[in-house]
């Protein structure tokens, strides 16, 4: 806090000046359920409905790529050949008869199978 008696000709008075605090700014990546760019943000107040984020540092912030996904919770700059997209048995995946994993079916169907897909990156 800053303090400063101003002697005037016409008044004694005191002025109470608080600087502002400075909060650093946070820098997110928003991207979607497969790991693509959707936006990237500068201010927590600031939230995509539907993205998950994750925090970047100001150089990846400044640079703004797009041709970027994120895989597992960090920045993936794979080629396309080096990355494969799998489909794994999950108790939070996508409701598909047991026997054919093409067809998708209700949840109320007595024989099915979860489904999710997993990405995996190479090398």
């Amino acid at each position: 806090m800053t303090v400063r008696y101003v002697k005037d000709k016409n008044a004694d008075f005191l002025i109470v000046w608080e600087p502002p605090v400075m909060v650093p700014p946070e820098f997110r990546l928003y991207y979607d359920d497969k790991g693509n760019v959707i936006s990237y943000v500068g201010d927590k107040s600031c939230h995509i409905e539907g993205g998950n984020y994750i925090v970047i540092d100001k150089q990846t912030f400044a640079e703004a790529r797009h041709d970027i996904k994120v895989i597992d919770g960090r920045i993936s700059t794979a080629k396309a050949d080096a990355v494969v997209y799998k489909l794994m048995p999950s108790n939070d995946g996508i409701s598909c008869y047991s026997e054919d994993v093409s067809i998708v079916v209700d949840e109320s169907f007595n024989d099915k199978m979860k489904w999710k897909l997993t990405i995996y990156e190479l090398g």
